[in-house]
């Protein structure tokens, strides 16, 4: 009797540990899946997703993950991770809404989303190798938390990293407490907590997905270069081992911003750029594929084969553009006697002579000798003109204030006539040719048709 009861109590504790398990599961993951709507909803509003669902969660738990409205609403690709495979498949609810935008899954603008039970290294290796993603979230949908996973080996590239899990030590205050974690690749503090979730204090993506990079810490890369790619990085001189270049001036200002150092490679050991040899990296890239060095500042087309192996940095792209035009002639020979003074000069000009002709009428019939003929306007302009073409007066006034108008008119149009005969002089010794066009601006404003034949060359720094 007693050994019955005692096992009967076994089995109630057992029952009743099992149904509190799996009620505390479920509650945990209804609140992961909250979060995982706010994190939709909130900071990463906009942004095309790709979720990553561990092939372990059990199928009601992936069910749950798509039935979440921001998730449902949000464009999205789905993908089953696994050790062993890595597919991906359009979600039936997404069929139904926009379809996927295009742009790469290593897009600065796409959200990659892990979620799983168990965190697990490998995983991420596979991601890496197949996504190469940009902006990572880690949602750990078990109860333990695995932030160590963040200083994965597989996770240096990512360029915005977080992990949100259980939070163990708020557990006895709030069970349902999820903490926010990334990690500073070049700090010292490994794993940091940035706080709790709270969709007020990380509602911006800066807030919950900070700078990762704000400084490497004195660290030294070494770079795999080659000393031979002018203008870019080249030989001071044939016995210098130091470089020089336009790439050195901007590892210079951005080991200042930055606070890093470096080494550079006088020349790969297999003498090539890169290339596979025998089915391994040769090269500069070899040099980074074995891990000797750290990149590469050299330019190479993005191929398959290497984006497979390495990680590219964003494209730039040279655009050569040239404007073809038929020689201008030159002003003809008339146009030189204008050109002498620019138009203001000439408007300053003109506006003299004729207050000038205005003031002598005017004190010619208020100061001109009472029966005496007074001059009219033609015969003031022809005197006033003199002065400005070089002439001499024939007599000189007698009254009075028309000997000071003129000790004042004369010095003026000596220097106006100085000037004007010099700027000449240089005017005919060279021959003067309509504005060249300098600009697109220039080129948009005038009348001419043009057509465009421009050579884009896509080149990638690894």
């Amino acid at each position: 009797m007693p050994s019955a009861a005692i096992s009967c109590l076994l089995k109630l504790i057992l029952v009743s540990g099992t149904v509190y398990t799996a009620a505390s599961g479920d509650q945990l993951h209804d609140r992961q899946l909250q979060v995982l709507g706010e994190v939709v909803s909130g900071p990463a509003r906009g942004r095309p997703l790709t979720l990553h669902l561990d092939a372990a969660l059990p199928a009601d738990v992936q069910q749950a993950v798509l039935e979440v409205e921001a998730v449902r609403r949000a464009p999205r690709l789905t993908m089953s991770l696994s050790l062993n495979h890595s597919h991906g498949q359009l979600s039936r609810q997404e069929a139904a809404a926009a379809s996927l935008p295009r742009v790469a899954s290593s897009s600065s603008s796409m959200l990659h989303v892990v979620l799983w039970f168990t965190p697990q290294p490998e995983l991420l290796q596979a991601l890496w190798l197949h996504c190469k993603p940009r902006n990572l979230l880690l949602l750990n949908m078990g109860s333990t938390l695995g932030a160590e996973v963040l200083r994965a080996e597989a996770l240096i590239g990512v360029e915005k990293l977080v992990l949100i899990g259980h939070l163990f030590a708020e557990a006895e205050q709030d069970p349902d407490a999820l903490g926010v974690y990334t990690v500073l690749p070049f700090s010292p503090g490994g794993v940091q907590l940035l706080g709790l979730w709270r969709r007020e204090s990380f509602g911006s993506w800066k807030a919950l997905f900070p700078d990762r990079f704000p400084s490497f810490e004195g660290y030294t890369f070494h770079l795999a270069t080659w000393m031979n790619d002018y203008p870019y990085l080249y030989r001071k001189n044939k016995t210098s081992f130091q470089g020089t270049g336009i790439t050195i001036k901007v590892l210079e200002s951005l080991s200042v911003l930055l606070n890093f150092s470096y080494t550079l490679t006088v020349e790969p050991p297999e003498l090539v750029y890169a290339g596979k040899v025998n089915g391994s990296w040769v090269g500069t890239l070899g040099m980074v594929y074995r891990k000797e060095k750290n990149f590469t500042v050299h330019m190479f087309y993005v191929t398959l084969e290497r984006w497979k192996d390495f990680d590219p940095s964003a494209y730039w792209s040279f655009v050569d553009m040239d404007v073809f035009l038929l020689a201008p002639q030159p002003f003809p020979m008339s146009t030189n006697l204008l050109r002498s003074f620019t138009f203001i000069v000439w408007a300053t000009v003109v506006t003299s002579l004729a207050v000038a002709m205005f003031s002598c009428l005017v004190l010619e019939k208020t100061g001109g000798a009472r029966g005496l003929a007074r001059p009219s306007a033609p015969s003031v302009w022809l005197q006033l003109h003199r002065g400005l073409v070089g002439q001499s007066v024939p007599a000189l006034p007698r009254a009075p204030w028309q000997r000071v108008f003129l000790a004042v008119w004369l010095p003026c149009c000596l220097v106006i006539t100085t000037a004007y005969t010099g700027n000449l002089v240089g005017i005919l010794s060279s021959p003067a040719y309509p504005r060249r066009l300098h600009t697109l601006r220039d080129l948009a404003d005038s009348g001419f048709r043009y057509g465009c034949n421009n050579l884009i060359l896509n080149k990638t720094h690894y």
